[in-house]
């Protein structure tokens, strides 16, 4: 905790340099597209790959504590480009009803202000009607949600790189993408509540580990913030429907953990859009026996084993 405690004031006492974008990655279908993004005053740098604890500690805080920034922001892909005005929170966002003509997979987003790390636009293959969609902590990284400590100590002083993957589920979701006419434009989500200001880093994790490419969405986490600070269940709702309507004619795999409130928000899911959600996978990390099971939930570890799911 006293490490903690100095990295924080490190952190906030540092002059304020150059500014970069953290660009979301940003998806389009035949019925319109999504971009967003955050301007921040500070141009800090993630840890390195071989960086010690207090190292990586220090710089996590800093990305966390970065300044906004107000201003104009222009984007683009290919040949098309947009630009909008980050609010006073350096938050920027748009999206409009209009088919873009670019062809289905994945196109590589450029920024007028320095990019933080690259991010991807993925256009649609109206062909793929399976889609995932995935948490992060403790369902394909090791972090010990139900530990807060070791949650913290996981997220913000290990590199990414070292960060611990959940065995097997690169291949998995590989494998399952597979299944599509065009497995590399699939409808892909890692969805989480980490913050937004630690997306560089989530990015290197799944790089490193192999993991198959898919939209990174994460939360917009500060005293500005518009997503719901301690409502983790409504942050999700909120996007996992935004999903769902984006992409009607796709199915999707849901695949989470019950350190938190998956389960509960996958179910009410599976209520809310029946014909949209197809197996719903949770990785068992609860140290509560009673922990509540939903119908028609499935075993993580029995996918990875190759067992058959159980009877509904």
């Amino acid at each position: 905790m006293r490490a903690c405690a100095i990295a924080l004031l490190l952190a906030c006492g540092l002059a304020q340099a150059a500014g970069q974008n953290i660009v979301d990655d940003g998806w389009a279908t035949a019925a319109g597209y999504w971009f967003s993004g955050r301007l921040t005053g500070d141009n800090h740098q993630p840890a390195k790959a071989d960086s010690g604890k207090l190292d990586t500690l220090y710089r996590s805080t800093r990305l966390l504590f970065a300044s906004s920034a107000e201003g104009e922001v222009g984007w683009s892909v290919g040949a098309l480009a947009w630009s909008s005005r980050a609010d006073d929170h350096g938050y920027w966002a748009l999206a409009a009803n209009q088919k873009l003509a670019l062809a289905p997979g994945w196109h590589e987003i450029g920024s007028s202000v320095p990019p933080s790390s690259k991010a991807g636009l993925l256009v649609h293959d109206a062909r793929n009607r399976y889609g995932l969609i995935s948490d992060l902590d403790d369902t394909i990284v090791v972090s010990d949600v139900p530990n807060k400590l070791r949650l913290l100590k996981n997220s913000l002083s290990v590199p990414p790189e070292s960060r611990e993957a959940v065995a097997g589920m690169a291949g998995l979701y590989a494998r399952l993408a597979a299944g599509n006419p065009n497995p590399e434009a699939t409808p892909l989500f890692y969805l989480s509540a980490s913050p937004k200001q630690l997306t560089d880093g989530i990015r290197r994790f799944l790089a490193k580990n192999r993991f198959p490419r898919g939209v990174l969405l994460l939360k917009e986490v500060g005293h500005e913030s518009r997503d719901p600070l301690s409502d983790q269940e409504a942050y999700k709702l909120d996007r996992l429907r935004a999903i769902f309507r984006a992409f009607p004619d796709v199915r999707f795999d849901l695949f989470g953990d019950d350190g938190e409130r998956d389960p509960e928000i996958y179910a009410a899911m599976q209520r809310e859009f029946p014909q949209q959600v197809g197996k719903v996978w949770i990785r068992r990390v609860s140290p509560d026996p009673q922990r509540a099971r939903y119908p028609g939930q499935q075993d993580t570890a029995a996918l990875l084993a190759g067992k058959r799911p159980a009877a509904e």
